[in-house]
């Protein structure tokens, strides 16, 4: 599991001057904690961290030097999205259910047998932290058309251990074959494109 290091924040400091000093602000909550813990997290650092995970990832915040296991429960970009500004983690227990998110990343987009229309990019679930799912890979490439993949066809569905909370009827995706354009209607392409060229060369003279 991937460190993110994070120290105690000054609460005498207003998010602001924490921006001005390269860090953003950030908290961690759990039952099994007193209280949640306000955060500072070196704003490099935690961008780098996301570029390789995402809100229901797990991660290992280190806070003063303490390790806990946590799963990013959000992360917020300014309104131009393009620094991090606030990141919340919530502490995992093994005995308790988390609610998760898992991203579904779609490989070999380039060599789709057919045209490739995708529905929903997460699935929500409820799992212990042993059963958490970062990531749903599918191999898109090797789906014939007319595939129609359903959130009940995923293998995460399939796990006994894990609660989906997403609809299993959402579709996910779907592979059509690509349309061609009949004679009639190419023809009349092939028209409008002449008049069009013939128009220009008019104005030209």
């Amino acid at each position: 599991m991937a460190s993110l290091n994070a120290k105690t924040r000054d609460m005498s400091k207003k998010a602001k001057a924490l921006r001005r000093e390269g860090l953003i602000t950030a908290s961690m909550c759990g039952k099994d904690l007193p209280e949640s813990l306000s955060l500072v997290i070196d704003a490099n650092e935690a961008t780098q961290f996301m570029k390789n995970h995402h809100v229901g990832s797990e991660a290992t915040l280190v806070v003063d030097g303490k390790e806990y296991d946590t799963m990013i429960k959000s992360a917020d970009k300014d309104h131009l999205n393009t620094r991090f500004l606030d990141m919340t983690f919530q502490h995992l227990i093994a005995t308790e259910k988390v609610k998760g998110v898992a991203e579904i990343v779609l490989l070999n987009e380039d060599r789709t047998n057919g045209f490739l229309t995708r529905d929903i990019s997460t699935v929500e679930y409820k799992a212990y932290p042993k059963d958490i799912v970062d990531k749903i890979e599918i191999d898109v490439a090797k789906l014939p058309i007319g595939t129609e993949l359903t959130v009940a066809d995923l293998d995460i569905a399939k796990n006994k251990d894990i609660d989906v909370t997403t609809p299993l009827d959402s579709s996910v995706l779907h592979i059509a074959e690509h349309q061609h354009m009949d004679a009639a209607a190419e023809a009349v392409l092939e028209a409008d494109e002449e008049a069009a060229a013939e128009k220009e060369a008019e104005a030209a003279k």
